[in-house]
This record gives structure tokens, C-alpha cells and sequence, in this order.
């Protein structure tokens, strides 16, 4: 199972919008300092969920183009074979 950074971080690279950690990286609870006043307020937990939900909206959108590919793949193999029994 991928942790929350990890999940975090694949969405950065794939290019969501993810929200800043509210926690320093090396010191688990300890609060950052340097983030803005709005990031500030929002606890661990909340983050968390917040990066859950938009990995499953990511991995349910990957799922999604990925049947659409295959589909694609069979109609266009399907097309081919027809018209490979046509000029046949």
C-alpha cells in the first residue's frame, strides 16, 4: 500500500494541483512554520483524506482511459479484419 506522501507525490508528477503537507516531512506531527497562513490550520488528517480522495478520482481516471484505449484497440483491429475479408 502507497503512503500518503507517496500518493502525494505521484499526483505532483502527473500534474495535480495537490495541496501543501501541513506537517514538516522529517518530523511526523510537528507543525511547519513556513506555510501559509491558509495551509497552517488544516490538520494531518484532513490533508490525508484530502490526498486519498484525489488518488482514487487518479487511479479511477487512469482505470477509465485505459478500458477506453482497449476499446479503441478492438474496434480498430475489428475494422482491420473487415476490411482485410473485403478485398479479400
Amino acid at each position: 500500500m502507497l503512503s500518503t506522501n507517496h500518493k502525494a507525490n505521484i499526483l505532483r508528477k502527473a500534474g495535480y494541483d495537490v495541496p501543501a503537507c501541513p506537517m514538516e516531512p522529517g518530523a511526523p506531527g510537528a507543525y511547519a512554520a513556513s506555510l501559509p497562513a491558509d495551509t497552517v490550520h488544516q490538520t494531518p488528517q484532513a490533508w490525508g483524506k484530502a490526498i486519498d480522495t484525489m488518488y482514487v478520482s487518479y487511479a479511477a481516471a487512469r482505470a477509465a482511459k485505459s478500458l477506453r484505449d482497449a476499446e479503441e484497440a478492438r474496434m480498430l483491429a475489428m475494422l482491420q479484419l473487415r476490411s482485410a475479408k473485403a478485398y479479400a
